[in-house]
C-alpha cells in the first residue's frame, strides 16, 4: 500500500511516498481503509526527532475513512462503516492503518454526514480542545483565558470553545501582528503578539492576571506565563513548538500559587482510552453542531512536504488534510 514515509529524522525533505506492507488488526483493533488524513505539528515534531519513533516510521495522527477489517474481541463496528479514528501507533498517512476500537468512532447518530475531511481535520485538534479545557484547565464561567499560539488550527479551536464553556474573556497571542490579526478575526475578544502581553495585561485583566494561560509553544512565550497568571491560575502546558522548555522548582508553584497542568492526547491514550474516546466524541459533535468550525486545506500525496513546512515555518494557514483517495 502508499504510505508517506521517513527513514530517518530530520527536515520535511525526509518525507517520501513509499509502498509498504499494509498492517493488520490485532486484539481490539481495527484496520481502516483512509480516505483522509490529518497532517497535524505532532508530525513535524516527531518526523525532526523530538519525540523517538521507530525507524522508519509512518506520520499521521487522525484519520476518516471506512472500517475494513475487525481484529478479535472487537464489538460495536462493522466493516464498511464510516469512521473517524485516530490510530494506534501513528501511520495514518498511508492507504490503510490500524486503530483502537475504543479510539474509533462511527460517523452515525449525531456525526452522520459529518464531511469525512473536516473530521479528520479536527479529529485531534477537537479532542485536545475538549480535553484541555474541561479537564486540564478546568474553565469556569467568567474566567480570563488567554492562548498561547492562538492563529494555529488548535488555538483558533481553544478560542471558541473557551467561550462555548463560559470564559469571559478570551486573549489570543501569536508570533507576529499578522498573526494575530488573523486570530482576532476568528473570534478572539482581543489579540496581540507575544511582546506586548506583559504591557497590556492590566488593562486586560484589570490587574489581576489570567485564570488560565494555555501554552502550546514553549520558549520565551512559556517564561512570561508566571507574571501574567492571577493568584491561583492554571498554567496548561499542551505543546512545545519551539521545541525549548523552561526550567521550574515546584516551591515556586507554592510561593507564586498557581497551578501547572497538561494534557497530552498521546499520554491520555495510553492510559486512560476511555477518556480519550469521552474527548474525541465530545469534539466531534461540537464540530458537526458547528460550534467548531475549523479552517482546512485539502492536499494531495505531493504536498504532505509542503504542508509540514508551512506548519514547521509557523506560516500555514488553518489544517491540512491529505486527500488518500
Amino acid at each position: 500500500m502508499r504510505a508517506v514515509r521517513y527513514t530517518r529524522t530530520g527536515g520535511p525533505e525526509v518525507l517520501e511516498i513509499a509502498e509498504v506492507p499494509a498492517p493488520q488488526p490485532g486484539e481490539g483493533e481495527v484496520v481502516i481503509d483512509v480516505s483522509h488524513a490529518g497532517v497535524h505539528f505532532a508530525d513535524v515534531m516527531f518526523r525532526r526527532g523530538q519525540f523517538q519513533l521507530p525507524l522508519p516510521a509512518v506520520p499521521g495522527l487522525e484519520v476518516a475513512g471506512t472500517v475494513a477489517g475487525l481484529g478479535p474481541g472487537v464489538t460495536g463496528l462493522r466493516v464498511g462503516q464510516p469512521v473517524v479514528a485516530v490510530p494506534t501507533g501513528f501511520g495514518g498517512n498511508a492507504e490503510r492503518v490500524v486503530a483502537g476500537a475504543v479510539t474509533t468512532v462511527p460517523l452515525e447518530g449525531e456525526l452522520t454526514g459529518l464531511d469525512p475531511a473536516l473530521a479528520a481535520a479536527t479529529a485531534c485538534n477537537a479532542a485536545t480542545a475538549v480535553g484541555t479545557l474541561r479537564g486540564a484547565a478546568r474553565i469556569e464561567k467568567g474566567d480570563r483565558v488567554l492562548v498561547l499560539g492562538a492563529s494555529g488550527g488548535l488555538g483558533l479551536l481553544l478560542g471558541r470553545l473557551a467561550r462555548s464553556y463560559g470564559a469571559a474573556l478570551v486573549v489570543g497571542a501569536a508570533g507576529t501582528p499578522e498573526r494575530a490579526a488573523r486570530a482576532l478575526a476568528a473570534g478572539y475578544d482581543r489579540a496581540l503578539t507575544y511582546g506586548e502581553l506583559a504591557d497590556q495585561l492590566d488593562e486586560l485583566t484589570e490587574g489581576r492576571g489570567f485564570d488560565a494561560v494555555i501554552d502550546s509553544v514553549g520558549g520565551e512565550p512559556r517564561e512570561q506565563v508566571r507574571g501574567l497568571l492571577a493568584v491561583l491560575g492554571r498554567h496548561v502546558v499542551i505543546g512545545n513548538a519551539a521545541d525549548r522548555d523552561v526550567t521550574l522548582e515546584a516551591n515556586q508553584v507554592w510561593y507564586d500559587s498557581f497551578t501547572l497542568a497538561g494534557y497530552n492526547l498521546g499520554g491520555v491514550l495510553a492510559r486512560r482510552p476511555d477518556l480519550l474516546r469521552a474527548h474525541l466524541e465530545e469534539g466531534l459533535r461540537l464540530v458537526a453542531d458547528g460550534t467548531l468550525r475549523p479552517e482546512f486545506q485539502e492536499i494531495d500525496w505531493d504536498g504532505v512536504a509542503e504542508a509540514h513546512r508551512r506548519l514547521e515555518g509557523r506560516t500555514a494557514i488553518g489544517k491540512y488534510v491529505l486527500r488518500v483517495r
